[in-house]
């Protein structure tokens, strides 16, 4: 792990795994990896998983040196790449993305196309959520409650959900609750009192375990101009939520358009406002698109099918003499 903090560290350490942090002292960036491949060698490191732009750069580096070491990149990212990446992607033993629509983009944009070595592994929901159904506005209660559990950043366009809602019909009582933190977030605040919903729009900061929020909302709405496999999405779908989205990168994927969530054409918020106003006054629709966003999320995202879906990738890539198999999976 190149810094320590964040969610999965917690779980890791509580579980029956070996954490190694790379000790990067005062020079805090991603391009100092100080012992990495002396880890990988003292180790015994049969497989290194890529998890992440720069763990993907320096293994791909690494793997060419280091004869016996194989290596799995993945793709996960809505954003450009760069060129070691780019290097890592098409050099590695195997690759994974989180998304049909990664594969794709890589294909199309990068002319990285790894027929037979390629695969699609969703991300797994770590989060548990309930299986009942969620608390939110019962079928007869207002305000309807909106949420978005996102990072501030200018890709992901908070400020268009802001204009979307401003615009729904005065007879919907709402509320919006965006939830995260980052560079754009004093700016969306503003533009909440410039558009004179300030009073409707909640701005929780940085939550570390959505559950609840999840749990006391009707309806996720998402408006980002670049995703992979947005794990909101995925588990506003697991707590039982609808989904309003634009359709770019692998959004359509984390819900069934028209069935558990509605697509919405990449920046037409004439048609958001539509879609939401019609989902807001259907307690009907919004219970039944629950149900069905549970059933899919199941199906799709529990954590179970993508352990095996990496078991089946990293079993048939230990070494014959070798009777333990070890993997480093580097984030």
């Amino acid at each position: 792990v190149f810094r320590a903090g964040g969610v999965l560290d917690k779980r890791a350490l509580n579980g029956a795994y070996q954490l190694h942090f790379l000790n990067q002292g005062l020079l805090k960036t991603d391009w100092f990896a100080p012992g990495l491949k002396r880890l990988l060698q003292s180790e015994r490191i049969d497989v290194a998983i890529g998890m992440g732009r720069m763990a993907n750069c320096h293994v791909g580096l690494l793997s060419p040196s280091t004869s016996k070491l194989r290596f799995v990149a993945t793709f996960r990212t809505g954003k450009s790449i760069p060129w070691l990446q780019r290097r890592a992607l098409k050099n590695a033993d195997r690759l994974v993305a989180n998304s049909q629509e990664a594969l794709e983009r890589l294909r199309i944009n990068y002319g990285i196309e790894r027929s037979g070595n390629a695969r699609v592994i969703y991300n797994g929901c770590i989060r548990k959520f309930p299986t009942s159904q969620h608390k939110g506005s019962s079928l007869e209660s207002k305000p309807i409650r909106l949420v978005c559990a996102s990072m501030f950043r200018p890709e992901k366009k908070q400020k268009r959900l802001l204009r979307i809602c401003s615009k729904l019909n005065e007879n919907i009582d709402w509320k919006l609750t965006l939830a995260g933190d980052g560079s754009e977030r004093i700016s969306c605040i503003q533009e909440a009192k410039r558009l004179g919903i300030e009073n409707r729009v909640y701005f929780p900061g940085l939550i570390e375990d959505p559950s609840d929020l999840y749990q006391s909302s009707d309806i996720a709405i998402h408006a980002s101009a670049k995703e992979s496999l947005p794990n909101t999405l995925v588990e506003a779908q697991m707590s039982g939520l609808p989904v309003i989205a634009y359709n770019v990168g692998g959004v359509r994927e984390t819900f069934d358009p028209n069935a558990s969530g509605l697509l919405i054409d990449q920046g037409d918020e004439d048609a958001f406002v539509e879609a939401l106003e019609k989902l807001a006054l259907d307690p009907t629709l919004r219970q039944r698109m629950s149900t069905a966003a549970r059933d899919y999320a199941h199906k799709h995202f529990a954590p179970e099918a993508q352990i095996q879906d990496y078991l089946d990738l990293l079993l048939p890539m230990k070494p014959a003499k070798r009777h333990r198999h070890r993997v480093l999976a580097q984030g």
